[in-house]
């Protein structure tokens, strides 16, 4: 019988509990080393005042039967039963000076709501609705890194792509912001500046909308927690080793081959392969100082005004007697400064759909004010001293709840504050470079970074995680997971084995 190899998976994050659980599906020992207490790295929640934050899930990619994400996310028991998924109305709405724009998860709804607000636009809301309808149409195939796709499956992702090939190339070098000002109608034109965060394309607006549309983007029930729950204690019944609180400080390396790691007390735990599931900077800069290089990831990172990633500030509040909102719902505000950046609008998120959210008249909500690199080295300096950070967060909060109060008359008195997450939170709790919790957006300037994780020099190495694939996320975290150990199956000359679990069919 053939020896079990290990693999030592440093980070217990969505990409780690992929590739640990993949690897004990296919006969290969892992052992998953996190630093924290707990696992899921950005996919996370916290409880404050005994009321549970999800600190990251707006809607979860890969929800829809039928699809390689839906498979993965399946396998690894994120998904045991389709009572495990909720399903919301809208993608959000958007009010600017007394006019509501919703989008809706029915494109058609939206297409027909959008013509009553502006009969004017009529060529660019049918433009925009198709756009949407045919990214919608293309599935993204995730089963295989793209250099083991099968042919047959390869053919058939690039026919549905070149089907609708002009809906992607005139939109992946085009600014929501130029698209957005075609339209005559303010609202219209607000709301379409803001339905992607920064400079991101117009085609990744497209695509996170899109996968709502095509009923690809539900909700868990009981938020990031419980999702992960169910994948650790998947991991850890296949006989997965999983080991909390234990910090790598360096990948171990001899003779050009990485086999093991030594922890932060000085311990060396020695392996046949190394994952790394970490952010891919920390990674090549910490746990390999520096010696190994990714140009792309570099450049990114030292250009961060070209190459933005996405961190944010993200409050929390109880609130009493919340009202029926959609979800999520933006609103102008009195422009204020958080970090480096002017803020003109919020966002707030109830969460009053999940009744894991909700303890008697009081329901948590959320608001996410995007942040950018400057606004983390903005953030950084006010943590050098503890007590003017402080002072910020409590700031922060203050003028938050005054904008809200102002926008709902109806809570004066009614909204506690929770809890204030910065940039440097994320950084602190995930080592993520300047606390980014997505990759490199795609912006009309820049390409798509595709990695294979693979390192010159150094075998028997592999990274995984959403910085190998723009513009990341937890679908790129969970398949770069699975593509690591195929990669290595595939040194072992051994067959991958994948098989989706059975999902329990929905309660009637």
């Amino acid at each position: 019988m053939q020896k079990n190899k290990t693999i030592i998976i440093v980070g217990g994050g969505i990409s780690g509990l992929s590739a640990g659980i993949y690897a004990e599906q296919n006969g290969l020992h892992a052992v998953i080393l996190e630093k924290n207490p707990t696992v899921g790295g950005f996919c996370t929640g916290w409880y404050r005042d005994g009321k549970y934050i999800d600190g990251c899930l707006h809607w979860l990619t890969g929800t829809k039967h039928g699809t390689d994400l839906y498979d993965i996310w399946t396998s690894i028991h994120a998904i045991e039963s389709d009572d495990d998924i909720v399903y919301l109305d809208t993608w959000g709405s958007f009010e600017y000076e007394g006019t509501t724009v919703t989008f809706y998860t029915d494109i058609d709804k939206t297409e027909k709501e959008l013509l009553e607000i502006s009969p004017k636009d009529k060529r660019m809301i049918k433009k925009f609705t198709k756009y949407v309808r045919n990214v919608a149409s293309v599935d993204e195939p995730l089963s295989c890194p793209p250099s083991m796709m099968p042919l047959k499956k390869l053919i058939k992702y690039g026919w549905s792509v070149f089907k609708v090939w002009p809906s992607y190339l005139l939109t992946m070098k085009r600014s929501c912001e130029k698209f957005a000002n075609k339209f005559k109608h303010p609202a219209i034109r607000w709301a379409m500046k803001r339905l992607q965060p920064g400079d991101g394309n117009l085609f990744c607006m497209l695509f996170s909308y899109a996968t709502l549309v095509k009923g690809n983007g539900g909700l868990p029930v009981g938020g990031s927690l419980r999702m992960v729950e169910r994948i650790k204690n998947y991991f850890i019944s296949l006989g997965g080793t999983l080991k909390v609180n234990t910090e790598v400080d360096k990948i171990l390396i001899k003779s050009k081959k990485a086999c093991g790691v030594i922890l932060k007390n000085g311990d060396i735990m020695e392996s046949d392969y190394v994952i790394s599931a970490l952010d891919a900077h920390y990674a090549i800069t910490k746990l390999l100082d520096n010696k190994y290089y990714i140009d792309s990831i570099a450049i990114g990172v030292k250009n961060y005004k070209k190459h933005p990633c996405p961190t944010a500030c993200l409050l929390s509040f109880s609130i009493k007697d919340i009202p029926d909102i959609n979800i999520p719902h933006s609103f102008s505000v009195e422009p204020f400064v958080v970090g480096a950046s002017t803020i003109d609008h919020l966002t707030i998120r109830s969460y009053k759909y999940d009744s894991n959210f909700i303890y008697g008249d009081e329901t948590v909500a959320t608001i996410l004010i995007d942040q950018y690199g400057e606004d983390y080295n903005t953030w950084a300096k006010y943590h050098d001293d503890m007590k003017l950070y402080r002072a910020k967060k409590k700031e922060l909060g203050e003028e938050v709840i005054r904008r809200l109060e102002k926008q709902y008359p109806s809570l004066i008195g009614k909204i506690k504050l929770l809890d204030i997450a910065t940039p440097v939170t994320f950084n602190r709790y995930t080592n993520a470079t300047r606390g980014a919790y997505m990759s490199f957006l795609q912006t009309p300037k820049t390409s798509i970074y595709m990695g294979t994780g693979k390192l010159v020099s150094l075998s028997n190495f592999y990274l995984a995680g959403q910085w190998m694939f723009t513009p990341g996320g937890l679908p790129m975290a969970v398949s770069t997971g699975r593509f690591a150990v195929q990669r290595i199956l595939e040194i072992e000359k051994r067959e991958a084995i994948f098989k989706p679990s059975k999902v329990k069919a929905q309660n009637k």
